[in-house]
């Protein structure tokens, strides 16, 4: 599993208003900041990459697994290290390949959970 339903139970105390409530606002939220990834990846923007990266990671940490949560640290590391070493953005979008069908499974977890 992408999601971490204890962690989502445990901080919502598993009020399931309140995890409808946030899920959807994450859900609502989620294609603006996929959209902000691959404008910056299709701009070569590999600062606003990173950002773009951090925003979505960061609403990612109410709700993913600390594996897939690592897995989005790493590709923020990646937009800023090819930034400042001059490398191809072809290892970010090979991570960022795989991150996002991972993300399209935690979105329907997420759903499943919330009854959304």
């Amino acid at each position: 599993m992408i999601l971490d339903e204890a962690r989502v139970q445990d901080m919502t105390r598993n009020n399931m208003k309140l995890i409808a409530s946030i899920s959807q606002l994450f859900l609502n939220e989620l294609p603006d900041m996929i959209a902000n990834i691959e404008r910056a990846y299709n701009q070569n923007d590999c600062s606003a990459l990173a950002n773009a990266v951090h925003r979505l990671k960061s609403a990612l940490g109410n709700f993913a697994s600390k594996s897939y949560y690592d897995e989005f640290s790493k590709l923020e590391s990646l937009a800023l290290n090819t930034s400042t070493e001059g490398s191809s953005l072809a290892e970010w979008f090979a991570a960022w390949t795989a991150a996002k069908l991972k993300l399209e499974q935690m979105v329907n977890e997420l759903k499943s959970m919330a009854g959304i």
